[in-house]
């Protein structure tokens, strides 16, 4: 027998290994996304996972050329070709679900501090739609252009073998490239109000109930990003192949692909010289991508070290710096700036404070936090504003009463006056209504004067 025929290839060897370590390397990340609750992802990953898995059983069954010893793959090329299909439309559809998912929280427009029961669901529907349902359906009619059972090829294994007729294009060709399509529209919309909010990023996905953050958002719109740049051209090199090698096309017949005497049963082995069918080495590259941008990340380490942790392998660890717990921004005081935002009307735009624009060591909470609503008191000296931080003051003793004496013809609120620092909009937090007081350069002023001469009374 010759040992062209029963000689391993280089490639034969490179791909299982190579496939191993990609099943290896995405399980960290698959474990991360779906502890954040985020299931398009989660089945990208997955998709990734079952290809890569069938790469290493196929290498490793049908290795080299010897098409004689060859087993006919009964039972697991039926179950392989049939995921294959719904792959084909299932990876597309997970990035549609993932920049939609995006670019939904980065649109202002329709923010809302608790999502609504249906808004809840409708997302749900969505995923579930592209992320399973489509496949199933492509599964289930795979059955009407099946031409044969299936191929098998050397290294590659089981592959499908379509009809040459219409039905092939209607069903199987022309849905992966519309659904790329239709995630690069998302893709765009998501670079779109990235570059529109760019300045307001951060506060916009804390007000967000996604579990993202700036490293998390980034990292997965790359991701995606990849992907689709990857596949979209593959899936239009993949039909211009398909048209070209079918055409001309023959009627469809049901009988003459299903009946007594079709050869839809019948095996084809084709020995491939050692070479490997192209596609089988995206599914590594994929592997190696999501352990680039999320295994190596503070969400894995944390979770490498719960995993030595659990194995009584902590020791082993001890030089690992401790990791921060990543943002403290409470979701609901960022929601509440998000829509404050959106109700304040045009000309209420954002205010510097002249008095305090020369402070540099003033943090965000306490801007946010605004000073505490007065206490009633009969005593005249007592003062009617809580003393502001320091470093919201900073000025001297001679600056403010200055200040207090060019100010003196202001009138003095009755409530106590607090400034959204993010929204750029003013609420009065001392009465019940809420109503928006007007915003303006001397309104600031005004409780700055009022609360640096309360200060110098206490």
């Amino acid at each position: 027998m010759d040992s062209a025929t029963t000689g391993r290839s280089p490639q034969a060897v490179v791909l299982p290994v190579l496939s191993s370590i990609a099943v290896v390397v995405s399980i960290p990340p698959i474990i991360l996304h779906w502890k954040n609750r985020n299931f398009p992802a989660t089945a990208l990953i997955g998709w990734f996972l079952l290809i890569n898995t069938f790469n290493i059983i196929n290498a490793l069954i049908w290795p080299t050329d010897d098409v004689d010893s060859w087993w006919d793959g009964h039972g697991l090329c039926d179950v392989e070709t049939k995921v294959m299909i719904a792959s084909y439309v299932g990876i597309p559809g997970t990035l549609v679900c993932i920049f939609r998912s995006l670019a939904s929280v980065l649109d202002t427009r329709s923010a809302m501090l608790v999502p609504s029961i249906g808004q809840r669901w409708r997302d749900r529907l969505m995923d579930f739609s592209f992320c399973v349902i489509i496949p199933v359906i492509a599964m289930g009619t795979h059955i009407l252009y099946q031409r044969s059972r299936y191929l098998i090829l050397t290294i590659s294994g089981c592959v499908n073998n379509f009809d040459q007729s219409w039905m092939s294009l209607m069903l199987a060709f022309i849905w992966p490239p519309i659904i790329c399509l239709l995630a690069a529209l998302y893709c765009a919309l998501t670079l779109y109000r990235l570059h529109k909010y760019r300045s307001q990023f951060g506060d916009i996905l804390n007000s967000a109930n996604s579990h993202l953050n700036k490293s998390r958002f980034l990292r997965l719109f790359f991701l995606a990003c990849v992907m689709l740049w990857t596949i979209l051209p593959i899936q239009a090199y993949v039909v211009y192949r398909n048209l070209m090698y079918n055409l001309p096309w023959h009627p469809y017949s049901w009988s003459r692909l299903h009946g007594p005497h079709s050869p839809w049963s019948t095996i084809l082995k084709i020995p491939m010289h050692g070479e490997v069918f192209f596609d089988r080495w995206i599914p590594v590259a994929a592997g190696c991508t999501l352990f680039i941008l999320f295994g190596c990340c503070h969400d894995a380490l944390r979770l490498y070290q719960s995993a030595f942790r659990l194995l009584g392998l902590g020791k082993c660890l001890s030089g690992l710096r401790t990791l921060s717990q990543g943002t403290s921004a409470s979701f609901t005081a960022s929601r509440a700036r998000l829509l404050s935002s959106r109700k304040q009307s045009p000309g209420t735009g954002r205010t510097t404070d002249s008095a305090t624009s020369g402070t540099t060591t003033c943090s965000h909470e306490d801007i946010e936090k605004g000073p505490a609503p007065r206490q009633e008191s009969s005593s005249i000296t007592r003062s009617y504003w809580v003393p502001l931080p320091r470093c919201l003051l900073g000025r001297t003793f001679l600056s403010t009463r200055e200040t207090a004496i060019s100010d003196s013809n202001f009138s003095v609120p009755a409530t106590t006056v607090s400034t959204n620092a993010w929204a750029g909009a003013s609420q009065s937090r001392g009465s019940s209504d809420f109503t928006h007081a007007p915003v303006g350069p001397d309104t600031i002023r005004v409780k700055q004067v009022i609360s640096q001469e309360s200060e110098l009374q206490v």
